[in-house]
């Protein structure tokens, strides 16, 4: 079955919280054969989200409030800058609206920034993994989210991905600046470093809470200017479906 199952793959626990605790890793198939995609370096680079809060105590937080992690609500303050922006009916009517659903336009994530600390293979940004190149070289980043639910998205400021495989499959390529990746989603995407001695790999989570980070670089040490997080994201009813004018 492995000969026709050749690509990136991942593995997890599906017992009890074993996955958050950290009971996840990669699964790289290689072909028999030559691969058709030619590229010099390969790397596995795996998303993951970690908490010092048990996992028990964390889900059981959440079954009392929803928003518990949330501490990037919308403020009063968002409220005046929405009414000078969009007047008073349209500003009562969106809130009204939100309220009616018992949702927050602001609950993108479960879990946030607030308690997950975001890691690329196991390390903080700080500790600064590493994929070397030389330059001119064509390296394979083989993207995999093992985060308990946590969405990223993914960018290498300077630097143009060419997304040559998804969940294990190869598909068509495709040049991209950003991508957003899922929790269990794959996607290997092949770059060419030219210019700079080090690139940062960025993976900000999708509720602009915190974000992963490590370095592509010709020698261990370097590293690039880490972005800031984009602002956050408010959800709208077109984003819900809701928007049936």
């Amino acid at each position: 079955a492995a000969g026709n199952s050749i690509g990136t793959y991942w593995y997890h626990s599906h017992s009890a919280f074993q996955e958050q605790r950290g009971v996840y890793g990669a699964i790289v198939i290689e072909p028999r054969q030559p691969s058709p995609l030619k590229y010099d370096r390969d790397y596995v680079v795996l998303l993951s989200d970690w908490t010092d809060m048990n996992p028990e105590t964390l889900f059981a937080k959440l079954k009392k409030e929803s928003g518990y992690f949330n501490f990037n609500k919308r403020t009063v303050g968002d409220f005046f800058r929405d009414v000078r922006e969009r007047g008073w009916s349209a500003t009562l009517a969106d809130r009204t609206m939100w309220g009616h659903m018992r949702m927050d336009p602001t609950d993108l994530s479960d879990v946030t920034g607030a308690t997950y600390t975001y890691l690329i293979n196991g390390t903080l940004p700080a500790w600064n993994w590493a994929a070397l190149y030389r330059p001119g070289e064509r390296v394979r980043l083989r993207f995999i989210n093992g985060s308990s639910q946590s969405y990223f998205d993914v960018r290498i400021p300077g630097l143009k991905m060419t997304v040559v495989a998804a969940d294990g499959n190869d598909v068509q390529p495709v040049d991209v600046d950003e991508f957003r990746i899922a929790a269990a989603e794959v996607y290997d995407v092949i770059v060419q470093p030219t210019g700079a001695d080090a690139f940062t790999i960025f993976a900000q989570s999708v509720d602009r809470t915190g974000y992963a980070a490590s370095t592509l670089a010709v020698s261990h040490g370097l590293r690039a200017p880490i972005p800031a997080l984009d602002p956050r994201q408010v959800l709208t009813m077109a984003d819900m479906g809701m928007a049936h004018e």
